[in-house]
């Protein structure tokens, strides 16, 4: 289970470095993801991902931080629904109006907090 973490994590560290070096690319991906069955698969993933997180967390080099770091996906997940598609829209059209500066300075946390799943949850490390 780390292991799957841990190549979830690598995804998450791909899409950041894609925003950084190819913003136009995250924005086109964001815009796609806004389909009602994207969008709600994009929500179910985050919930599992976030459960992961919490599984593998005891084994993991950072047991605490990954806990709370775990909290991420999954509120982001349950939030998602309630969100809704007409405000999601709103929201990733706001942002990708800003600019490729600015769609690069948000992914740079997606880059961190990838590189800290990879970290934590690298192939090999226990605690």
């Amino acid at each position: 289970m780390k292991t799957l973490a841990f190549v979830m994590s690598l995804v998450i560290i791909a899409v950041g470095a894609l925003g950084i070096f190819a913003p136009p690319a995250l924005v086109w991906i964001a815009k796609y993801s806004l389909a009602p069955l994207e969008l709600y698969s994009i929500a179910a993933i985050r919930v599992a991902f976030g459960l992961l997180l919490f599984s593998v967390a005891s084994t993991s080099r950072a047991p605490k931080t990954l806990r709370v770091v775990a909290f991420i996906p999954l509120v982001a997940g349950i939030v998602t629904p309630f969100v809704g598609i007409e405000r999601a829209q709103t929201v990733i059209e706001w942002w990708a109006q800003q600019g490729s500066d600015f769609v690069r300075l948000t992914a740079f946390p997606l880059l961190a907090l990838g590189g800290f799943i990879a970290y934590a949850c690298a192939p090999g490390s226990t605690r």
